[in-house]
C-alpha cells in the first residue's frame, strides 16, 4: 500500500464501531427501520405505513356506482354525509337515503341537472333530511314465525270465510252447488294453510332499500301467487272429496260471524303481541 492510500484511509476507532453498531440494532429492533452502516456513516431508511383503501365510499354505496356520478355530485353526497353524521344519523339510516339521492342525481345528469338543482345547497339538503322522524331499522325485531303465521292466517282466512258466508247466504237456492261451501275440515284448513302461506310470502317480501333492480319484486310475485294457488286448491279440493259425514257444513250466518270474529281477532292479537315482519 502506498503512503498516499494510507494518507486517505480513514482510521476507524474500535470503540466508535461498537457504538455504531449497537446504535444500529438498537434502531432495528425499537422501529423496523433498516440502518446501513460503514465505519462513519449511518442511513436509515423509514418505511412508510400504506393507508387503508375505504370499503365503500358511503354507506350502501358500491364505488361502480358512486363513480357513475360527477365530481361535483360525488362532493355534494360527501357534505351531506359529514353533516347527518354530526346530526347523529346512523349508517343503518342513511344507506337507504343515499340509495335513493343516487339514483335521482344520475336520472338528473342525463338531463343536465346538478345536485343543487335538485336538492338545494348540502346545508339545506341534510337539515331537510334531519327534521323528518328517521327510525333505525336495526332496532326492529321480526317476530316469531308462529305469530307471523297466525297473523296471517286470521286475516287472510277471516276474509274468505266471511265472504263464503256471504256467497251461501245470496245463493240461489235452486242451485245450492254453484257456490263453494266449506265444511268443518275445511274450514280449519282454510285458516292453517292462509297462515302457512302468510309465513313463506313474508320471507320473500320486496327489500326497499335495495338499489334498483335488486329489491326483489319478480320473487316476491312468483312465491306470493304460488302459495295462494296452494291456498286456493286445498280449501276447494277438501270441499269437494272430503265427505260431509266428517266434513259438516253451517248455516251461511255461522261462516260470516266466525269470518266477523277472527277479523276482529287478528287486530288484538297484532297489538298485544306486536307482530313485527308479516306481510300485512
Amino acid at each position: 500500500m502506498s503512503k498516499e492510500t494510507e494518507k486517505n484511509t480513514p482510521i476507524v476507532d474500535p470503540n466508535e464501531a461498537d457504538k455504531i453498531q449497537a446504535a444500529k440494532d438498537a434502531i432495528k429492533a425499537s422501529t423496523g427501520t433498516k440502518v446501513e452502516t460503514n465505519a462513519n456513516v449511518v442511513e436509515t431508511t423509514q418505511v412508510s405505513p400504506v393507508a387503508p383503501v375505504a370499503v365503500n365510499p358511503l354507506p350502501g354505496l358500491e364505488w361502480d356506482e358512486f363513480n357513475q356520478l360527477t365530481k361535483r355530485s360525488q362532493q355534494f353526497l360527501v357534505s351531506i354525509d359529514k353533516k347527518l353524521t354530526d346530526g347523529g344519523l346512523t349508517e343503518t339510516v342513511k344507506m337507504p337515503i343515499y340509495t335513493e339521492m343516487l339514483e335521482t342525481l344520475i336520472e338528473g345528469q342525463q338531463v343536465g341537472q346538478t345536485a343543487r338543482q335538485i336538492y338545494g345547497t348540502p346545508t339545506e339538503c341534510a337539515t331537510s333530511i334531519l327534521n323528518q322522524n328517521f327510525q333505525d331499522q336495526t332496532e326492529v325485531t321480526r317476530s316469531p314465525d308462529w305469530q307471523i303465521a297466525l297473523d296471517g292466517g286470521l286475516i287472510l282466512g277471516s276474509v274468505f270465510t266471511f265472504i263464503v258466508g256471504l256467497s251461501m247466504m245470496n245463493a240461489n237456492a235452486e242451485q245450492p252447488e254453484a257456490v263453494l261451501s266449506m265444511g268443518l275440515i275445511t274450514l280449519i284448513l282454510n285458516y292453517l294453510v292462509a297462515g302457512w302461506a302468510m309465513l313463506q310470502t313474508s320471507k320473500v317480501m320486496p327489500n326497499m332499500e335495495a338499489p334498483k333492480g335488486k329489491k326483489g319484486y319478480f320473487k316476491y310475485f312468483g312465491v306470493s301467487s304460488l302459495w295462494m294457488i296452494v291456498w286456493v286448491a286445498v280449501v276447494t279440493l277438501s270441499a269437494a272429496f272430503i265427505p260431509s259425514v266428517i266434513n259438516p257444513i253451517f248455516p251461511p250466518m255461522v261462516y260470516m260471524v266466525i269470518g266477523a270474529a277472527t277479523f276482529g281477532l287478528r287486530f288484538y292479537l297484532k297489538k298485544r303481541y306486536n307482530i313485527v315482519g308479516g306481510v300485512f
